[in-house]
């Protein structure tokens, strides 16, 4: 019997039970999940007093290349404060901006992750873990941590919202470098209807060399019903007209809408300025929007700095949203042309 006993216990089938051994923590790959229950999926207050993310970018950025941001919404001194805490900015909050963070919210539908906790371990810096936390006046709360996704739509938008905001207060460190480079070439070309219109650099014979200089400031407009030159014209370049063009550019942060929309989301590529889109309009490679068969836009751009951008588009929405760069630029032209 005692021997019996003996192998019962051994075997764990005896009827007294050691204490559980804790769980081992998480191994690089392993994931950790928590659901709290009693987490609401609905939240009825809209007026956020305490709000702060962290999170990691691929295609939004400050200066150089700082893509970590930790935004945070608080109560500081008696003063509800937004921050981006890796910068060290803060102002203090307005209503706009607390009504804004709460449409990224509804649009995004966050509320629906309210109460998880899932993380894997071991994952690459732009993979580890983000957590959203939102305090309303009601005492509600929306609080998640996963995975980080870098190319999140509802994180750049964030982004998006606390740097412009932060720049209409005048502080533009959450924005990327400017480029400080003047321009050193331009060319533009546009169709509309069966009219096509071009200004931009020409290298011309000896012959019709100006004061010596065969590189001169073009302008043709070309109907392509009639198929008849209604202008073409070349001149000497005049003086800062570089800086002009420049001052243009950075009036429309060109730049930084360009670098900004590499990214097709819909495909989970960088191929979206080759299927047409460059942040100008209000549609995306999801919408299915068909090439214009009577609209184009060539933009071509250099700057000293060795900086390129190529904006080609039939897009009808992207053209659109082009527009008032388009103005300033023709503004900028014809006057060049005039006799």
């Amino acid at each position: 019997m005692a021997v019996l006993l003996s192998l019962l216990t051994l075997f764990g089938l005896g009827g007294c039970k050691e204490d559980a051994v804790p769980e081992p923590e998480p191994i690089d790959g392993g994931t950790t999940t928590h659901t709290d229950a009693n987490a609401p999926k609905v939240i009825e207050s809209k007026d956020i007093t305490e709000f702060s993310v962290d999170f990691y970018l691929s295609n939004r950025w400050r200066g150089d290349e700082e893509r970590y941001f930790r935004f945070a919404v608080k109560e500081k001194g008696g003063v509800l404060t937004a921050s981006e805490e890796e910068s060290g900015i803060s102002h203090p909050a307005d209503a706009a901006l607390l009504t804004a963070l709460q449409e990224i919210i509804d649009k995004y539908d966050l509320v629906k992750e309210n109460g998880i906790y899932q993380v894997t371990a071991g994952l690459p810096t732009e993979y580890q873990a983000r957590t959203l936390f939102v305090k309303y006046v009601s005492g509600e709360t929306l609080t998640f941590t996963t995975n980080n996704e870098p190319e999140a739509a509802w994180a750049e938008s964030i982004y998006d919202l606390f740097a412009d905001w932060f720049a209409a207060n005048g502080d533009e460190t959450l924005r990327p470098a400017k480029e400080e480079s003047l321009v050193s070439r331009l060319d533009l070309r546009i169709r509309e209807g069966s009219v096509w219109t071009e200004f931009g650099g020409i290298n011309v014979q000896e012959e019709d060399a100006i004061d010596g200089q065969t590189y001169l400031l073009f302008h043709e407009i070309y109907n392509e019903q009639t198929q008849e030159t209604d202008a073409w014209d070349f001149r000497l370049f005049p003086e800062g007209y570089y800086e002009g063009l420049t001052a243009i550019l950075a009036e429309h942060d060109v730049v930084r809408t360009y670098e900004f929309s590499y990214y097709d989301r819909e495909s989970g590529n960088y191929g979206n300025h080759d299927e047409g889109y460059f942040g100008f309009g209000d549609k995306t490679t999801a919408d299915g929007e068909a090439d214009s068969e009577d609209l184009y836009v060539d933009l071509y751009v250099e700057y000293e700095s060795g900086r390129r951008m190529t904006i080609e588009t039939k897009k009808a929405s992207e053209i659109e949203g082009l527009q008032p760069l388009i103005r300033d630029l023709l503004a900028y032209f014809e006057p060049l042309f005039e006799e």
